[in-house]
């Protein structure tokens, strides 16, 4: 594979291929598959390499968060995905200045990278040995035979706000009582869910119950 013109782009692709691979060697592979990675990373190379200028602004923030690490997901919002990329940017500290990047400085906003499978039904393979280009690994010459690619797509994340409860469990309980009060029909569900685990915990123990004094009794 060639290098890219562009070195930000080179070393982010490099990085991106070495957590792949440390996926897959993490990952049990008796229960998953392992990640195909000239597969998932062959389009968004293809992109680097001739649309280089589509990611000036990835490459701005590459730069000035230098220490930017990977977090490989499962795809999330895609039925034919195969895996997400989270692209959280960070910068740890050096001597220049240490007291602004002390704990590590990031943006309020990631990257994202989803791949997916992009099939195109060219028609049923028919190559013989005889056609031009015809591999024999393959067994097709890879002309308009169906086939399979890789297709990505890379968002912006911004981080709008976070937050969490203040306060402790109690005055949680409180919170959800006048929930429940403003939505009846809600809390008849609860309550007949409720109802419905009582029911099942009172069978069991009443199971448990007799088959205990059946021991008992046999003893």
């Amino acid at each position: 594979m060639k290098k890219l013109e562009n070195n930000v782009l080179q070393r982010f692709l490099f990085e991106l291929i070495e957590v792949l691979k440390e996926y897959n060697e993490t990952t049990n592979t008796h229960t998953s598959k392992s990640l195909d990675i000239p597969f998932i990373i062959s389009s968004l190379y293809q992109n680097f390499s001739k649309n280089t200028d589509k990611y000036g602004e990835l490459i701005q923030d590459l730069c000035l968060y230098p220490d930017y690490n990977f977090l490989i997901l499962d795809s999330q919002n895609d039925y034919s995905g195969i895996i997400d990329v989270e692209i959280n940017l960070v910068k740890y500290p050096n001597e220049e200045n240490e007291q602004y990047y002390m704990n590590g400085h990031s943006p309020n906003y990631d990257y994202k990278l989803c791949f997916t499978y992009d099939t195109r039904d060219y028609g049923y393979c028919q190559c013989t040995p005889d056609m031009p280009d015809y591999r024999e690994d393959k067994q097709c010459c890879g002309h308009g035979c169906d086939a399979a690619f890789c297709k990505f797509s890379l968002h912006k994340v911004l981080h709008i706000a976070s937050g969490s409860w203040e306060g402790d469990e109690h005055d949680y309980w409180d919170f959800e009582d006048e929930f429940y009060l403003s939505d009846k029909e809600l809390a008849e569900k609860k309550e007949k869910e409720n109802r419905e685990r009582q029911i099942e915990e009172l069978k069991n123990r009443i199971e448990a119950d007799q088959k205990r004094l059946a021991e008992l009794e046999n003893m």
